[in-house]
């Protein structure tokens, strides 16, 4: 009897309606069966509880000395750059790696992390497309009982995880406070992301921090991460009102939404109004554009996030160290 409840490959085949040629392909060859396929035999096998292991030896995925990378968007220059990072030091260490573009979707950040447990991968770094502290996907329990650790970077929840690497969001705050009241900015507007995320709510902290009890006006409006809802903000304030003095984006996509609602509404960067970028837009300068920024080292948060996925996977300890990297300001003073 207990060899009859045992999953066969046939009984993926037969409930996937494939061959199984197909399936034992899906499992080997990946790259020669469709994604869409593959995706959909793999959730099959989930559903029936198939693991290679009921199969033949030659039926295991890809699992040995691979890291697993997931960020929420490869078109920002931040994550592509520390994806670029963790990819060359994880390969100095002799591991493979797979690397998911979530494309800021929880749909798609859950199937890219069933992906990384089908090829049983060794750890997983990841950064989540949410930074509210109460995002807490399912997949994270998934994880543990496959014993996969994960690393978290920039993005910080309340999720178990096995330590990450986070940017100090209150001190870059502070740091273009300060730098609006430097230069004698009078009424500064904010850009943020949503208000329930911890680095919307670092940043603009440090921000309230530095103004302080002076006497400039400080307003902040709520959007998300990306650029375009930014833009659609600061297009619409423009529209209705003049320049502030000066203006904070919250990341570099937010401040690339403010500065392309500017040009449209002929309000000229740095005479009409001072923009000032949290995070770094690389070449802004070919464009001849100064734009104070805060700058982090890339190569330092890709490294210290791989150093920690190493560190977990040799101790197997259940908790690592959370690990913060300060910015440093790039501006004309």
């Amino acid at each position: 009897m207990a060899e009859r409840l045992k999953v066969r490959l046939e009984d993926v085949a037969q409930a996937a309606n494939v061959s199984k040629i197909t399936v034992s392909r899906a499992f080997t060859a990946p790259d020669k069966v469709h994604p869409d396929t593959r995706e959909h035999i793999l959730s099959v096998a989930r559903e029936l509880n198939y693991t290679s292991s009921n199969s033949t030896p030659s039926a295991k995925t890809p699992s040995t000395r691979t890291l697993g990378i997931v960020n929420p968007n490869m078109s920002n220059p931040f994550f592509s750059g520390i994806t670029k990072e963790m990819t060359l030091t994880a390969r100095a260490c002799g591991f493979e790696v797979l690397m998911f573009d979530s494309y800021e979707s929880e749909e798609l950040e859950s199937a890219a992390i069933a992906r990384l447990i089908d090829y049983r991968v060794d750890a997983v770094i990841l950064s989540v497309i949410s930074s509210d502290a109460h995002y807490h996907p399912a997949y994270f329990e998934k994880l543990a009982k496959a014993d996969i650790p994960v690393v978290l970077v920039d993005r910080e929840i309340n999720a178990p995880h096995h330590g990450g690497v986070y940017i100090d969001n209150l001190d870059c705050g502070y740091q273009a406070g300060a730098y609006m009241l430097r230069q004698g900015v009078k009424n500064v507007m904010v850009v943020s992301g949503p208000a329930d995320s911890l680095v919307s709510i670092g940043r603009n902290s440090g921000i309230r921090e530095a103004i302080g009890r002076n006497d400039t006006a400080l307003d902040v409006y709520y959007t998300d991460f990306t650029m375009e809802p930014a833009y659609r903000q600061m297009s619409d304030y423009l529209s209705r009102h003049a320049p502030p003095a000066g203006i904070i984006g919250i990341n570099n996509q937010i401040t690339m939404g403010i500065l392309k609602a500017c040009y449209e509404h002929n309000v000229i960067p740095q005479r009409d109004t001072l923009v000032f970028g949290i995070d770094e837009m690389p070449y802004a300068e070919v464009f001849g554009l100064d734009l104070p920024c805060i700058h982090h080292d890339i190569k330092e948060i890709g490294q210290q996030a791989v150093d920690l996925a190493l560190r977990a996977i040799e101790t197997r300890a259940s908790t690592g160290p959370r690990i913060i990297v300060r910015g440093t300001l790039q501006a004309r003073d």
